[in-house]
């Protein structure tokens, strides 16, 4: 049962991605390039013409805009895909879950790969280089697994509310500007520190900066253990629903 899965897995992650590059000029350079330029652009915005003053900003904002936009991209090509695949899951026995997996994992091959080639040349170039390299694997796994699970989870809401997808695109983008992401927690006034308190991804995209910005043991462990609380969260709600609701996917695709 196990091989099968991983068979399936392998199999449709590779077919995805050589459908994604088909017929580009540049295939995978073109998925890379987005995360970069969008990361060059924001740390010359915010740290030349919003004088946002922090030792080693580049870094500070590597750690919070990579794994956002991991997530928001992962989900804007998950929660479509299984309505999309109805002939597919109509036509084979394949559990629906594969197919939203092979997407994270595909996304997640470009991420690395974006991440890698940004944070290497910010490593050597940092003022004041403080980072758990080796602990990166941590948090990167919590984050798969997170993502993972919502995506999922919102993909079957899908299927029975075809709005879902423009929902989530409204609440991401108004959680891009309330989630510590190119500014600090402390940048936040007490009075309003709660709503970092509640937002769950928030908690995600720190216990992965906490790694590579300023590392401190003190503070990366009880953050990585929050990071996997949520994940749990969302893991135990997504197999909940899809235990509830998947009997009746195949009724409404």
């Amino acid at each position: 049962m196990i091989k099968v899965f991983s068979r399936q897995l392998i199999s449709l992650t590779l077919a995805n991605m050589k459908a994604r590059y088909r017929k580009t000029f540049a295939g995978f350079i073109w998925v890379i390039l987005n995360p970069i330029i969008l990361f060059s652009v924001q740390s010359v915005v915010f740290r030349k013409i919003l004088k946002i003053d922090m030792p080693d900003y580049g870094l500070f904002l590597l750690g919070g805009l990579l794994p956002w936009i991991f997530i928001t991209s992962t989900l804007e090509m998950s929660i479509p895909h299984l309505y999309n695949c109805q002939s597919l899951l109509k036509s084979f026995r394949i559990n629906p879950f594969i197919l939203i997996l092979c997407q994270v994992l595909d996304n997640f091959l470009n991420f690395l790969a974006a991440f890698l080639i940004i944070l290497l040349p910010m490593l050597f170039f940092a003022e004041s280089p403080n980072s758990a390299f080796m602990l990166l694997p941590l948090p990167i796994f919590i984050l798969l697994l997170a993502v993972s699970s919502i995506s999922a989870f919102a993909s079957l809401i899908n299927i029975f509310y075809r709005d879902t997808k423009f929902i989530m695109g409204f609440f991401l983008n108004i959680m891009y500007f309330v989630t510590p992401i190119f500014y600090p927690v402390e940048f936040v006034p007490p009075q309003y520190r709660w709503i970092i308190d509640f937002n769950p991804l928030y908690y995600l995209v720190e216990a992965f900066r906490s790694a590579i910005y300023q590392y401190e043991p003190s503070f990366f462990w009880p953050s990585l253990l929050k990071a996997f609380g949520v994940t749990l969260v969302f893991i135990i709600l997504s197999s909940l629903y899809w235990k509830k609701r998947k009997n009746d996917l195949y009724s409404y695709i």
